[in-house]
């Protein structure tokens, strides 16, 4: 609680939120696979969650992260008034548009740089996480991808000399698409998968924003292209 009091000092906030995972979510649901290779969490660690929710006010949500709670104060202008600051090194936070402190600074996110990110990091996975994205995507060639907003298209070329001359294989050329979720798909395509399997990666990847979650049901809401 120290550190979060000398963080609340740094940012001359008048009041933070902490946020905690508890139990199964919905991405468990999604994919088998998700977080299977992290260690067991060491003893004690839910009597603490309990501690901070009773005594500290810490927040959770069923079948979401604690990442996604913060996506969803984040983005949501009635729950918390004011400008607000999310305190995260992970990553996945920068998939959310708003202030972020990290590494010492605060850095604005753009709803575009959201984006960007989000979908970078559907395409490369998250080995942590334990989804594996587009096979052979890398973070620079994703964002490379992305930012300059390429598909692929293929075409069947003919062999002119050598051993194989004659012989057919296939090969992919770029083109412009008209979207960053266009980008996705065709990635996709490329290495063998489908759309769904790209929609899932996706899904896998986002981190919710306030209008991906049904507060009348307290479940959230999947995202569609």
């Amino acid at each position: 609680m120290d550190t979060i009091k000398r963080l609340e000092r740094d940012l001359d906030a008048d009041a933070s939120v902490i946020t905690l995972s508890k139990g199964i979510t919905f991405r468990h649901q999604l994919y088998h696979g998700y977080k299977k290779g992290r260690a067991r969490k060491p003893v004690g660690t839910n009597e603490v969650k309990r501690w901070l929710i009773e005594e500290h006010g810490a927040k959770f949500k069923p079948g979401i992260e604690a990442d996604d709670v913060m996506g969803i104060l984040a983005t949501n202008p009635r729950i918390i008034k004011g400008e607000k600051v999310i305190v995260s090194q992970d990553k996945d936070m920068l998939t959310i548009p708003g202030l972020i402190y990290r590494n010492g600074e605060i850095v604005k996110v753009t709803p575009e740089e959201a984006e960007l990110n989000w979908l970078t990091q559907a395409l490369t996975g998250d080995t942590t996480d334990g989804y594996p994205g587009c096979p052979g995507m890398g973070p620079v060639t994703a964002k490379d991808a992305l930012t300059r907003r390429i598909g692929l298209e293929s075409y069947e070329h003919t062999i002119e000399r050598g051993k194989r001359k004659g012989e057919t294989e296939t090969r992919w050329k770029e083109i412009d698409v008209p979207t960053l979720w266009d980008v996705v798909l065709h990635q996709f395509a490329r290495a063998g998968l489908t759309a769904d399997d790209a929609l899932l990666q996706a899904r896998l990847a986002r981190i919710l924003h306030n209008d991906d979650y049904d507060h009348a049901k307290k479940e959230p809401i999947l995202w569609t292209p």
